[in-house]
């Protein structure tokens, strides 16, 4: 027996949607040049779509690190990636394929869960190389999307940086 109350959930207090962005764009800024950004955006969007699944978080910490760049700039953007990876994989493993001049792989759910029951090392090896072939497309789109997303992101950032916070933003920031 549960009974439904019909009570609302409290909204939030008045600005508070606007503190959590003035916390996050200031968290995303800290101490980094428009540039930084800018790179950490491009190599978490590019890096986002790795096409093997469940990699693109260390990989992003390593590109951070190893380039000194904005962590939660990077993270985020990785996550953002997450809805267009999965369907992006197929696409890659495609150009990957297309570019060694070999036949496609099939792709279907019943056949690989079969194969899997049946064979699960020649799944893992068939899979496997598809993935080879995957990273290979992906090297391939990679610089594209680095060079394109770093160049039209660069400007914007740049202005937003040139222009003074307001001292609304800066109080809510630094709460």
């Amino acid at each position: 027996m549960s009974q439904m109350l019909d009570v609302e959930p409290p909204s939030p207090p008045a600005g508070y949607f606007r503190a959590r962005a003035a916390r996050l764009g200031a968290l995303l800024r800290q101490g980094h040049t428009p540039e930084k950004i800018a790179l950490s955006v491009a190599l978490g969007i590019t890096l986002g779509l790795f096409p093997i699944f469940g990699t693109t978080t260390l990989l992003c910490v390593a590109a951070a690190v190893a380039l000194r760049l904005n962590h939660p700039a990077i993270q985020i953007t990785n996550q953002l990636m997450y809805p267009i990876q999965i369907p992006l994989i197929l696409v890659f493993i495609r150009i990957g394929e297309s570019m060694l001049g070999v036949a496609p792989i099939p792709f279907s759910a019943t056949l690989m869960v079969a194969e899997l029951r049946a064979h699960p090392t020649v799944l893992m090896e068939r899979f496997g190389t598809a993935g080879l072939r995957g990273i290979l497309g992906w090297a391939m789109v990679a610089p594209v999307v680095v060079g394109l997303t770093y160049v039209s992101l660069l400007p914007v950032l740049r202005l937003a940086s040139r222009r003074p916070a307001t001292p609304e933003a800066a109080t809510i920031a630094n709460r």
